[in-house]
């Protein structure tokens, strides 16, 4: 909404652009997203300074900075203050000198903040470079095993074909067989536990995915804690005041509207406690136990974090989001730290996709993702919709490859959607897709009840 506003800005087009940023403001007031709210109070504050109209200038030019502030938003800060510098300089020489001041230390900040991501970006890429050089280290090494573990197998062919004609060195032999035995069972078991690592790896990845949709999520039950615990000192003290009139009426009040706040605190912050032991629970490794699940509950609560994570990484993404729920279904037996890996894996592709069909700026597109539920006769059914980049047919049978991935080189390990495969395949249950190119893509995820 903010680059709609700006783009309205850039045509001349004032009136429009007014209600955009004032409907933008409105969506980051929501999400409490001070970032966004700072640029779109610059945005009007630009705008009536350009009519003439100087007091909403001002206005808006010192919500900018304070909404800049709160998150040490320098670029908004610096803006917000060199509009109220400029604005003063005709009638205020302190006050524009002191919002100068402002400007000039956040662009410094900005500046000092700029250099430090370059060194960091140097890091990286040397970082990657000395990774790339361990990669090639380790795949030498591997062949250089490989051929050594070839050359032992002929070794022993050689070995059995002179036990054959010479039953002397039997003893000899049967010694190096169970070296080659030992080692080639040294390699299974290093096998399977790098494979057990690769999982635990996407499963932390997938967990890195939901942290800023978490923390979006765990911010609101916490400010209702703060906000109604600051409420409730107030009370405490009106009803101290009251008892020391002897006015017992008011103090009861007073006492009810406390054990009404506590109540809330209490709510919000078992809200706070339940994400996170959920991300707990995601986190670690599962015990294979299954338990009565609420599917509905665990569809939504991932919908909320995948959105705000896909949020959190991209300022600029929105999509409408919408649920079906079969309130029928009630509670299934089934292992919720798998299920729930399986569903954010769909989700996080269902809003990459959506997002990258945006990027298009295609006529008329909105970015939608919906999550279904419903009851069947042997079990039930999630399914995940997206109107997104769709599976082109040619690669459709491979998504659930390990390590087959669509996305450019770095943002997927190719891993997700093979581990959700497995996860529905070993309780019982199937994963389809249905797709159209460019249009739609459907997952259906099918459980026993």
């Amino acid at each position: 909404m903010t680059a709609a506003a700006e783009l309205e800005v850039d045509m001349g087009h004032n009136e429009k652009a007014t209600q955009y940023f004032r409907e933008s403001i409105s969506y980051s007031l929501t999400d409490y997203a001070p970032a966004n709210l700072s640029d779109n109070y610059n945005g009007l504050a630009k705008l009536f300074r350009k009519s003439g109209n100087n007091d909403s200038s001002i206005v808006y030019a010192r919500k900018a900075l304070a909404s800049a502030r709160q998150v040490s938003y320098l670029k908004g800060a610096m803006t917000a203050s060199t509009l109220l510098s400029e604005w003063y300089e005709e009638v205020d020489n302190a006050e524009s000198f002191r919002y100068y001041k402002i400007a000039m230390a956040a662009k410094d900040s900005l500046f000092n903040a700029e250099k430090v991501k370059q060194v960091q970006n140097l890091g990286f890429l040397e970082q990657q470079r000395l990774q790339a050089i361990e990669d090639a280290r380790t795949e030498f090494r591997n062949k250089i095993r490989l051929y050594g573990l070839l050359s032992l197998l002929a070794a022993i062919l050689v070995i059995a074909v002179l036990l054959f004609r010479n039953n002397r060195n039997k003893q000899k032999a049967n010694k190096v067989l169970n070296e080659q035995k030992a080692e080639l069972q040294k390699a299974l078991t290093d096998l399977r536990t790098t494979q057990a690592q690769l999982v635990q790896s996407e499963k932390m990845a997938s967990l890195g995915e939901l942290t800023a949709g978490i923390a979006h999520e765990i911010q609101n039950p916490l400010n209702f804690v703060n906000n109604f615990s600051d409420l409730n000192s107030e009370l405490v003290s009106e009803m101290k005041e009251e008892i020391a009139r002897g006015n017992l009426d008011q103090v009861k009040l007073i006492a009810e509207s406390i054990d009404e706040n506590e109540k809330k605190i209490s709510e919000h912050g078992k809200r706070a406690d339940t994400i996170v032991k959920g991300m707990l629970q995601h986190s670690r490794s599962s015990t294979g136990q299954k338990e009565p699940t609420d599917i509905n509950a665990l569809c939504d609560e991932y919908l909320r974090l995948a959105f705000h994570g896909m949020r959190a990484k991209d300022k600029t993404f929105n999509a409408d989001t919408k649920t079906d729920f079969d309130t029928t279904i009630g509670k299934i037996n089934t292992v919720p730290q798998e299920i729930g890996r399986v569903v954010l894996n769909i989700l996080n592709n269902a809003f990459y996709s959506v997002n990258e069909k945006k990027k298009k700026n295609e006529s008329g597109y909105e970015p939608r993702v919906e999550v279904i539920t419903r009851k069947e006769d042997h079990g039930i059914q999630i399914e995940v919709r997206d109107n997104g980049m769709g599976i082109p047919e040619k690669v459709k049978d491979k998504v659930f490859q390990p390590f087959f991935t669509t996305k450019p080189t770095g943002q997927g390990t190719g891993l997700g959607l093979s581990l959700s495969y497995d996860i529905v395949k070993a309780q019982g249950g199937d994963i389809r897709i249905e797709t159209r190119e460019n249009q739609y893509t459907h997952f259906l995820v099918s459980l026993p009840a």
